[in-house]
């Protein structure tokens, strides 16, 4: 692989990243408080399941950019985004502690990554 090549997958990668960062970033502030929260901490369960849904299709858009942007070996680029998404969810269950439940927490971590191969699956089916 060539050094313009692992610039590459470096980069889909990491665009795979802000895009899903970006899109939990921006949609956490409107669901809290749609759902009548000043914050995240005081959490319902309502707020717990919406959190997990956009966490999903924010992930699954970062897979597909993600495989979009490498242009060849989709899957891997996903996989490797999916690695960073449990690796930033196991530093934000280091912060947040007991403030969140566990299944919440196991749930986002697990979700992620199954989420990002799901995008890198749907833009292999609909690549031309």
């Amino acid at each position: 692989m060539t050094v313009t090549g692992v610039m590459r997958s470096v980069l889909a990668v990491v665009a795979g990243l802000v895009v899903t960062a970006l899109t939990i970033g921006l949609l956490t502030p409107v669901v809290t408080r749609a759902f009548g929260m000043e914050t995240f901490e005081s959490f319902s369960m309502g707020l717990l399941l919406a959190t997990v849904g956009y966490t999903v299709v924010a992930a699954a858009m970062g897979g597909f950019l993600t495989a979009a942007a490498a242009g060849r070996r989709e899957v891997p680029h996903a996989a490797a985004l999916g690695c960073l998404l449990v690796g930033i969810c196991l530093v934000s269950m280091r912060q947040h502690g007991e403030s969140r439940p566990g299944w919440f927490e196991a749930t986002v971590a697990g979700c992620g990554p199954i989420a990002a191969l799901v995008g890198a699956g749907v833009r292999r089916l609909t690549k031309g």
